[in-house]
């Protein structure tokens, strides 16, 4: 399953973003920066409005029109030599301010972040009409000395947005490399987690697809990064910028193939810059492949790990003993403790099974668990903090016991108020007494040369005492069952017109079947080699 690839938007521009980089207005140059260049000498006559010299420099553009709207985009400081604009001895003061009022009012209609301005050519120094209607309209105005060509301010900021984008993919691709690194190791959502805190300088966390927090990062509080989840969650958005300090949180939907695997959040102290969140996205990205190809893999163990547990649960563990350290982290030594845990899926999955050493597996909708007994506390806390599981846990035991500790658990199991099924009677009937009861009721008619006479009474009390039915099950003549039955009651000394003498059989024969089943209880050693 390929995870989807995510996409945003830069917040100063509401540009397109993506995981490799972003819109060069992010990364140009401020005003003021342009101005402090020092080669340049440009000295500044007008500071525009509260925070007009920290406006983002797109791009520097030069024109001698009286109307350059046409030709310049917002974000850009023009250039001019004011060719267009007559001195003090061609025109009158009116005229002067009017026109130097319609051209600023054009440029700041036009989103124009800046004008220089440059003297000596035509004029002396900037126009004091014009640098008058700078100040109505809050348009930064500086001045370009007379030995400073405009190529110069243009190459200056063409040489911060190479630098600026040069050093945005140099910290791109150290991201990218300490990410794919922390996919690498052990412990993978909280190695990514804790890298993408480190990256962005703030703090990350990861949720499971229903909000709670998995993974969390040594700068990030729980209460924050929950209350982003759940927003986020809400949203019904791919990438969001939840809660009310939108741009300081981002959260990330980890999605295969349409399904939610995980969300991914971010925050930082101040603006979250775009850097910061392409980090997170890759971060998204890359947890959606390691979740996808791990879920399959987990799928995969699931389905070899319960078979083998239904061998060991039956009294054959020599293969699931042989098996520990492949699909399972390690083989736990004997006294062994046999617990039984049932309740959610979900819940079941968040138990954390690979620090144990220990065996497990699911049979019949439980999960059956074997840990080393000095570990069945610690299981038993891990069960007790996910809330709404049942557990049931037998008494120490070995290898070659673990038939009687099943019963055992299940008991335990029955016992616990948070279990919602009970367990069936065969199973919590103790093996040796099973089959002591079925030893006692049915008799010679475990022999083998009784089989035709145990199958039977196993059809007749499954059909409620019905020849005819038990004929068709069995496919004989009616005849032939009553001719059966009537050599079992010589054997057995009982008669069968007796409800209750049919349920007794019908119970014996369920607990033959299971105790023939069994092996002879091989002698095993009981040391885990």
């Amino acid at each position: 399953m390929t995870p989807q690839l995510q996409s945003g938007y830069c917040q100063d521009t509401n540009a397109p973003l993506c995981i490799t980089g972003c819109q060069d207005a992010c990364m140009a140059m401020k005003l003021r920066a342009l101005l402090a260049v020092p080669p340049l000498g440009l000295v500044v006559r007008c500071p525009g409005n509260t925070g007009g010299l920290d406006a983002v420099v797109q791009w520097v553009h030069q024109s001698e029109l009286s109307d350059s709207t046409l030709f310049t985009e917002p974000g850009e400081v023009l250039l001019t030599t004011g060719s267009h604009l007559p001195g003090p001895a061609d025109a009158a003061a009116a005229e002067l301010d009017q026109l130097c009022d319609a051209y600023v009012r054009r440029l700041h209609e036009s989103q124009v972040v800046g004008l220089g301005f440059g003297v000596g050519v035509h004029h002396r120094t900037s126009p004091e009409p014009l640098v008058a209607a700078a100040r109505r309209y809050g348009l930064p105005l500086f001045e370009v000395p007379y030995e400073i060509p405009f190529s110069a301010v243009v190459k200056a900021v063409s040489k911060s947005l190479s630098d600026a984008e040069h050093a945005y993919l140099r910290r791109t691709n150290s991201a990218q490399r300490r990410l794919i690194t922390a996919v690498g190791r052990s412990q993978v959502p909280q190695s990514v987690v804790r890298s993408t805190a480190q990256i962005i300088g703030g703090w990350a966390a990861l949720s499971d697809p229903g909000g709670r927090i998995s993974a969390l990062s040594p700068t990030a509080k729980l209460s924050g990064a929950q209350a982003a989840v759940q927003a986020h969650l809400s949203s019904g958005q791919q990438v969001s910028f939840p809660g009310a300090d939108a741009g300081r949180v981002c959260a990330h939907s980890v999605v295969a193939e349409g399904r939610l695997l995980a969300v991914l959040v971010t925050g930082a102290n101040n603006e979250l810059d775009p850097l910061a969140i392409s980090t997170s996205m890759l971060a998204a990205n890359l947890m959606g492949i390691h979740l996808s190809l791990s879920g399959r893999l987990q799928h995969a163990l699931d389905s070899l790990r319960a078979p083998l547990i239904g061998e060991a649960l039956a009294g054959r563990a020599e293969l699931a003993r042989q098996l520990a350290g492949t699909l399972w982290p390690r083989l736990p030594l004997e006294p062994l403790i046999l617990s039984c845990v049932e309740g959610p899926s979900d819940k079941i999955s968040r138990l954390p099974l690979n620090e144990f050493a220990a065996v497990w597996g699911s049979v019949g909708g439980r999960l059956w668990v074997i840990t080393a007994a000095d570990q069945a506390l610690r299981l038993a806390t891990s069960v007790a903090e996910q809330g709404q599981l049942a557990l049931g846990s037998s008494q120490p035991t070995a290898w070659n016991e673990l038939v009687q500790a099943k019963h055992q658990a299940l008991n335990a199991l029955l016992a616990d108020p948070q279990s919602a099924t009970r367990p069936a009677l065969l199973d919590l009937l103790p093996p040796d007494q099973a089959q002591a009861f079925a030893q006692a009721t049915l008799g010679e008619l475990l022999q083998s040369d009784a089989a035709d006479l145990l199958q039977t009474v196993r059809a007749w009390a499954e059909q409620d005492g019905s020849h005819d039915r038990t004929a068709a099950k069995l496919g004989v003549h009616r005849h032939t069952v009553r001719r059966r039955l009537q050599r079992v009651e010589e054997i057995l000394a009982r008669r069968l017109d007796d409800p209750s003498t049919r349920h007794e059989l019908w119970f014996a024969c369920q607990l033959a079947d299971q105790f023939t089943n069994q092996p002879n209880q091989p002698d095993q050693s009981g040391s885990a080699a």
